[in-house]
């Protein structure tokens, strides 16, 4: 690729070339191994409250629920575990602070459902059956229960016994304790609060009603016919939700995101490509003399604009893989190591990187093809004024 008879100066191009591929390849490899981290932390963070499948009520806010419908539910093939769960806002209070959370009753079986335990930070999941609460470590900021065991009052609107005479009537109250504080994402941190089901309801005045049935599937489970066998099982009067269902919004802006990335990715690397640009008009420049060589040998046309086709892709080819191992180096350390960190959070810590083997394969024939065509087209022009068709 580099000539002894060639001048410094193409020497000199050509490695800043090398180096402009290189640099924007192992970008987009970095790139795209944190944002299917960052992807894949977040799949596994709604996994941490929503379950794979839900079943909630086609007309209202809750349903009245049996033993035998969990239990044929639990028996489909691809079911795993059935939680059923009530879900409203209530108001809490504890010293002199008050705010807003989604109370969640819970029953023994919710936990089979869904991957909390990962993202305890205090106390006992399982503290919620001997009557306390669980909370989101915004929420015990918020309240300042800052210690397990800290009364909390729930104060929750009394549907059925509100009256318009006395409007206090109509509100339930319930004293409670810290059992336990649960950090995930931010909505889960500042909103979470779970309970166990049966003091819920009665709180709620929701005797036997939930607001949904949470279905975990098996380990490599079709979730779309899973989906369609619950629906077979329960009819119209049930509406049955999967997990990206409910998350559809996110998902479209992550693929937006990955769009976007994948985007202006290539346009970085369409810009480096000029580069080779310059490489390739130098080196036809310098070679003037040996093309017309090769034009008294009978050389056509076409073999001339490959051989200098051939070097930009050349040039190209090294480029990508010194860009590969690069990107690739970087991303492994960080996945393994977790070098960078994220200043402030205490939940993921350093950036998550997951390296995907097709990523890379689909970056290097990206930068490949690119480079391949930029080269064709340049020595095209190049040479369209110089060479005749034999």
């Amino acid at each position: 690729m580099f000539s002894p008879k060639s001048r410094s100066v193409i020497n000199i191009i050509a490695c800043i070339s090398l180096i402009a591929v290189a640099v924007p390849t192992a970008a987009m490899i970095v790139l795209l191994a944190m944002f299917d981290g960052l992807s894949a932390s977040v799949t596994k963070l709604n996994a941490a409250v929503d379950a794979d499948i839900e079943v909630v009520a086609a007309r209202g806010q809750t349903f009245e629920y049996s033993a035998e419908q969990v239990q044929e539910i639990a028996s489909l093939e691809g079911v795993s575990a059935v939680a059923p769960y009530i879900e409203q806002s209530v108001m809490a209070s504890s010293a002199g602070r008050r705010t807003t959370i989604v109370l969640r009753g819970v029953d023994s079986s919710y936990y089979d459902v869904v991957a909390l335990e990962e993202y305890l930070q205090a106390g006992r999941l399982e503290s919620i059956y001997s009557g306390d609460i669980v909370l989101g470590v915004g929420l015990c900021s918020e309240l300042a229960a800052f210690g397990i065991g800290t009364e909390i009052e729930l104060y929750a609107l009394n549907r059925r016994q509100v009256s318009t005479l006395l409007p206090m009537s109509g509100i339930s109250r319930m004293t409670t304790h810290l059992g336990g504080a649960v950090s995930a994402n931010n909505d889960i941190s500042s909103s979470l609060a779970l309970g166990e089901l049966e003091r819920v309801q009665r709180l709620l005045n929701y005797t036997n009603r939930v607001s949904a049935l949470a279905i975990r599937a098996s380990e490599g489970a079709d979730i779309e016919a899973l989906e369609r066998r619950i629906e077979a099982v329960l009819g119209d009067e049930f509406d049955v939700v999967t997990r990206d269902e409910k998350n559809a919004s996110i998902n479209a802006i992550l693929r937006m995101e990955r769009f976007a990335i994948l985007l202006i990715g290539c346009l970085i690397v369409l810009i480096a490509t000029f580069s080779i640009i310059g490489s390739v008009l130098m080196l036809i420049t310098e070679k003037q003399r040996d093309i017309a060589t090769l034009r008294a040998l009978g050389a056509k046309r076409g073999m001339i604009v490959g051989i200098f086709t051939g070097e930009g892709t050349l040039l190209t080819l090294s480029g990508v893989v010194l860009g590969v191992v690069l990107g690739t180096t970087i991303s492994l350390v960080q996945q393994q190591f977790g070098i960078v960190k994220i200043p402030g959070d205490q939940l993921l810590g350093s950036y998550p990187v997951e390296l995907s083997l097709g990523d890379v394969a689909v970056v290097a024939a990206v930068v490949i093809a690119t480079g391949c065509v930029v080269s064709w087209l340049t020595v095209k022009a190049k040479l369209r004024d110089s060479l005749k068709t034999k």
